[in-house]
């Protein structure tokens, strides 16, 4: 059976079931990652109860739920599973302060955690990739924000703010990358951004008819800002800023991309440098040939 990005399978026979595990299982091996099985269902293209989900793994001959974690004899077990989980725990805990300043500024309307860490792992030199959804007009004096807390506050070393965009420029190319990402993402702050980027990119839901926003994570409010914060938001004064500010980096950082991916607008920022979606993609697109 064959899998195209942006078309779901709506059968939900046994056969249809086991294909559908199967690709999400592909995917997820692409990132070396095991999915517990409420993280599996959320993950496949079909609709399914996971009362149908465990009969279809119990009966199959490739699969097995082993301690709330599925696994395929088709892809190897990443043996580091348990240390990546434990880290991506670790990184967060790390980064909850320099979080807590974000969350506490009026101008970001949303702020989540997503990447790697939002699956539930990361890396031994990993960092803590965030959405950041600001107000229109504010995308680069809240990256500015960012990016300074990053590197100067004590707790902001892990700190990735890698994409940061107004909640009035919110849609998403379709497609399985972006489904997964969006649905995994885990909402730290929500006045109106986060639930506009649901609004937004709704599509998801016919691509993954079994996921839902995830539960936010609690985290507390600093209003640790730089000096220089205030001058941000002087009115008159901190829209200059803001022009000057989006029209030096965008011609910098567009001048510095290798990327087709990586997007620099008054209202987006978003800095994939590393080509990470197409690459993914390419590699899913061969895996799913093969199943």
């Amino acid at each position: 059976m064959s899998y195209s990005l942006c078309v779901t399978m709506n059968s939900t026979g046994r056969e249809e079931i086991v294909e559908a595990i199967d690709e999400a299982l592909a995917y997820s091996s692409i990132f070396d990652h095991h999915m517990e099985i409420d993280d599996l269902i959320r993950n496949l293209r079909i609709k399914s109860s996971h009362s149908n989900v465990i009969s279809v793994i119990e009966a199959s001959s490739h699969l097995v739920l082993d301690d709330g974690i599925v696994f395929s004899s088709k892809y190897p077990k990443n043996l580091n599973h348990t240390y990546s989980k434990e880290l991506a725990v670790k990184t967060l805990e790390q980064t909850k302060e320099v979080l807590s300043i974000l969350n506490s500024c009026r101008r970001i309307t949303g702020l989540a955690i997503t990447g790697s860490v939002a699956a539930g792992v990361n890396a031994e030199e990993g960092d803590v990739d965030v959405l950041i959804i600001t107000k229109p007009g504010w995308v680069w004096r809240i990256r500015a924000l960012a990016i300074y807390l990053s590197h100067k506050h004590p707790s902001g070393n892990l700190l990735c703010p890698n994409m940061v965009m107004s909640e009035d420029s919110l849609g998403f190319e379709k497609g399985i990358y972006s489904a997964r990402e969006l649905m995994q993402i885990i909402p730290i702050k929500d006045s109106g951004g986060l639930t506009e980027l649901y609004s937004k990119n709704v599509w998801t839901i016919d691509i993954l008819p079994n996921a839902s926003r995830k539960k936010n994570i609690i985290i507390g409010q600093i209003r640790q800002y730089p000096w220089w914060w205030k001058i941000m938001k002087i009115p008159f004064l901190g829209g200059i800023i803001e022009s000057w500010e989006a029209s030096r980096r965008i011609k910098q950082l567009s001048l510095l991309s290798q990327s087709k991916e990586a997007v620099y607008s008054k209202s987006v920022c978003r800095g994939h440098e590393n080509s990470h979606k197409l690459r993914i993609e390419a590699e899913y697109n061969n895996m799913v040939e093969a199943i």
